[in-house]
């Protein structure tokens, strides 16, 4: 008779490539670990195909362990790997979360996009027994609701970010070459057009040159387009820092005084929700669960790919100190009551206790 529930925590990619390994790292690490067992099931990267050896690997540990619930972590190839290793080892109950889907990805053509969009993540959820997304909007789309019969949550990503005194933030600026003046707009994510770089960079060309000078922009991520993307941001006359992957974003965040996120389409971003809960004021494109986080209160809203707008909005806040602070405080209270990781922890205990059919 097992003591507590065993539950597989299916995950890909590396440390710091985004919001669902982020959320895995704190949900194994927080009080749920004592209600259940997590075993970690990880694939470094798209196996590129199916790749025979990783199912093989996963069904012989799946067999052995005899989980309670397999939680699977997207769709395509590596949703697919582990809701299909799951089904091949018998496990009764296999939830898939759906994180972002190829269908939104417009640089991705040809074959390989087709066979993801039209067969994988069909596939990845027709396998599931239970089907669950990170954000409202996501849960509404046609794909997922053909399946809403077993659709559950949503199961809403998490952040836990301390509050920073002003001599830390003074000493990071310092560290970053910012002036006492000076205003310092953030965009944390994957370097790809899809994230709306192409828009910031227009964004910053328009502002008044009295703006431009005061502004340094801070860029964190990497990704296929990291040199075009820096390239690009040469040209805006706004001093930038391209400072990479990291892994101490909320310091990088506690530093800054305006988040932009220009994206095109989004789900849930873990990286809008450090930003708030850093009490960092947000202009975000109203799309997807960015609309659902912002409406909260403690940011902007403005119409994807429309440089006018974003243009308007930055310079607002960056001329405006007294609407970033207020805006920041609205931020963090928006963070702290719908988006802190005690809030993620009882949604996912909640999901996981309807799917086992618990009290």
């Amino acid at each position: 008779m097992k003591a507590v529930p065993v539950v597989v925590q299916h995950s890909w990619g590396t440390l710091g490539g985004g919001g669902p390994i982020g959320a895995l790292t704190r949900l194994m690490g927080s009080r749920l670990a004592e209600q259940y067992e997590f075993v970690p099931m990880h694939q470094q990267q798209a196996a590129g195909g199916v790749d025979v050896s990783l199912l093989r690997q996963w069904v012989r540990m799946l067999r052995e362990v005899q989980p309670d619930l397999v939680h699977v972590r997207g769709l395509g190839n590596e949703g697919f790997h582990g809701v299909l290793a799951a089904r091949l080892a018998g496990c009764p109950r296999i939830l898939v979360s759906v994180h972002g889907t190829q269908r939104d990805l417009s640089d991705r053509a040809g074959l390989r996009r087709s066979v993801v969009v039209k067969a994988l993540e069909p596939a990845t959820l027709a396998l599931a027994t239970h089907v669950t997304t990170v954000c409202h909007y996501a849960a509404a789309r046609p794909f997922v609701q053909r399946h809403r019969t077993k659709l559950i949550g949503p199961l809403v990503n998490g952040v836990t970010i301390e509050s920073g005194d002003d001599s830390a933030r003074q000493g990071l600026r310092t560290s970053l070459g910012l002036r006492e003046k000076d205003v310092a707009v953030a965009s944390v994510g994957r370097l790809v057009w899809e994230k709306g770089h192409e828009d910031l960079a227009s964004a910053l060309t328009l502002a008044p040159a009295s703006v431009r000078e005061r502004t340094v922009l801070l860029i964190v991520g990497d990704g296929p387009d990291s040199e075009a993307i820096e390239a690009r941001y040469q040209t805006t006359g706004v001093r930038t820092r391209m400072l990479g992957r990291r892994l101490d974003v909320p310091d990088i965040l506690r530093a800054a005084d305006v988040f932009a996120f220009p994206s095109w389409h989004e789900n849930l971003s873990n990286a809008l929700i450090e930003a708030m809960m850093s009490g960092v004021p947000v202009v975000a494109t109203d799309v997807g669960g960015n609309t659902e986080i912002v409406r909260g209160g403690g940011g902007l809203l403005i119409p994807a790919r429309n440089a006018d707008a974003l243009a308007a909005a930055l310079v607002e806040l960056i001329r405006d100190e007294p609407r970033r602070r207020l805006l920041g405080e609205e931020a963090r209270e928006n963070a702290l009551a719908n988006y802190s990781t005690e809030a993620m922890l009882q949604t996912f205990d909640n999901v996981y206790r309807t799917v086992l059919g618990v009290k």
